[in-house]
């Protein structure tokens, strides 16, 4: 009785995925970034309410993404600019959507909680499960060099007394021994209180930058600049708009284990929805303003909008209040921004060493201390990168536009054809290949754009 009872539960399996998927769902465990899937292994508590997802979602539309955002209106003129942001708001909800569907439908023969790169696997297969982790590990060792490059260049001029070429290597020499020592944290218990005073500093860097555009905008502090704007997109460079927008969307790998933590699952959609309108908004107001009042100097070379704050603090009468407000705010967003540095470097270490210290593939002994050296070797690799001489608003929009539009995009719509792919409407279908085809063209547009500029 209990064998045909098994047998009956692994048809019903195996009618609503296919053999390959079956026996791919079992052996889960092997894949470099999945959970292991036991039956009722790691089935995460639904103890978060609505007001705990929308802060948990939300959050994450606050940081590099966002401060790089007034310096792509410069690039897309403000017209463009606001569709484009809203364009890549509407992409990026329909894509999250339609993952967590993928995800919700294959969790109906497994009490384990699926990760994306598991949906990836079941669906795809191992091949592209294997791409979506190498797509993963540029994408957040992009953010890495992204948060390096910040403070690079925002610690610079503090050194101004040297030569530029040595003020630039020598603030890593003076930051290496933290962030070497912050990616030795294993524990995401000690992550999560750093990441807590990060998100407070920038949150507080970003409202006063914000003040700081509407007095210029208001009172013209530097003249010339305010309302001195694009409104129709210069069309040779609108496409790095849609990169750094795609980079500050990303949400694809936290929208899955938020979801599977929500107590009343069946609403997470309309919390997304209404995350996305928030951030959208706050992307609009805060590019749309800081570009306004600082016109075709919003950013300058770099991307970096807080060398608008030192410009508009020459030009007040109490010069010394300004500067040290300017100060502050650099140094609230520099803390903020490279203590996030720990949040990111973790996901592309957990991948990394997994694969690595395989058994059988390096010796164990030791392997502590053997972490610790691929752990200081890529946080030093990140920093040599940041102190060449990147550029700020071009990596956020290069990483946007490849891994960005990649994980965001492609991903979620192949998975959503596969899963579904006997149930869909001809409108459905249409719109999964038109959300796939428009990411596709847009991000290697994009991609080929930002690299023309970062060499020219």
């Amino acid at each position: 009785m209990m064998n045909a009872e098994s047998d009956s539960e692994e048809e019903v399996i195996y009618n609503h995925t296919n053999g390959k998927q079956y026996i791919a769902l079992q052996n889960l465990k092997d894949s470099a970034v999945s959970t292991q899937l036991k039956p009722g292994a790691l089935e995460t508590p639904r103890t978060s309410g609505i007001a705990a997802i929308f802060a948990n979602l939300f959050k994450c539309y606050t940081g590099a993404g966002l401060l790089s955002l007034p310096f792509a209106f410069r690039y897309s003129g403000v017209v463009a600019g606001i569709l484009c942001l809203i364009l890549v708001s509407v992409m990026c909800t329909v894509s999250m959507v339609c993952l967590v569907k993928c995800k919700n439908h294959l969790s109906k023969h497994s009490s384990a909680n699926l990760s994306y790169s598991d949906v990836v696997l079941l669906l795809l297969g191992r091949k592209w499960s294997i791409v979506l982790d190498i797509v993963i590990i540029t994408f957040q060792f992009g953010a890495v060099i992204i948060y390096f490059v910040f403070v690079s260049e925002n610690l610079t001029p503090y050194f101004s007394k040297m030569s530029p070429v040595s003020a630039r290597w020598s603030w890593m020499v003076f930051v290496a021994p933290l962030y070497i020592a912050l990616s030795w944290i294993r524990s995401m218990k000690y992550i999560g209180v750093i990441s807590f005073f990060a998100e407070l500093s920038i949150l507080s860097g970003i409202a006063v930058t914000g003040v700081i555009g509407c007095v210029q905008l208001s009172r013209g502090i530097v003249p010339g600049l305010a309302f001195d704007v694009n409104i129709l997109p210069p069309w040779r460079t609108l496409p790095l708009m849609f990169g750094m927008a795609a980079f500050a969307f990303e949400g694809a790998g936290v929208v899955i284990p938020t979801e599977c933590s929500m107590k009343k699952p069946e609403k997470f959609n309309k919390v997304l929805v209404m995350v996305l309108i928030c951030a959208t908004f706050m992307y609009i107001t805060f590019g749309a303003l800081l570009y306004t009042a600082f016109g075709p100097e919003t950013g300058f070379s770099t991307g970096q909008i807080t060398e608008n704050l030192e410009q508009f603090a020459n030009h007040m009468v109490d010069r010394t209040f300004w500067h040290l407000v300017q100060v502050v705010v650099r140094l609230c967003l520099v803390f903020g921004i490279g203590m996030s540095v720990s949040v990111q470097l973790i996901v592309v270490l957990d991948i990394v060493e997994k694969e690595m210290f395989k058994p059988g593939r390096l010796s164990q002994n030791n392997l502590y201390w053997k972490q610790n050296l691929v752990r200081a070797g890529a946080t030093l690799f990140g920093l040599m990168l940041a102190a060449s001489g990147l550029s700020f608003g071009h990596m956020v929009s290069l990483t946007g536009a490849f891994s960005g539009t990649l994980m965001q995009f492609l991903f979620p719509a192949a998975c959503y054809l596969k899963c579904f792919k006997d149930s869909l409407s001809f409108c459905q279908r249409v719109g999964v290949w038109l959300l796939a085809i428009c990411g596709a063209i847009f991000g290697a547009l994009a991609t080929y754009v930002t690299l023309v500029e970062m060499f020219s």
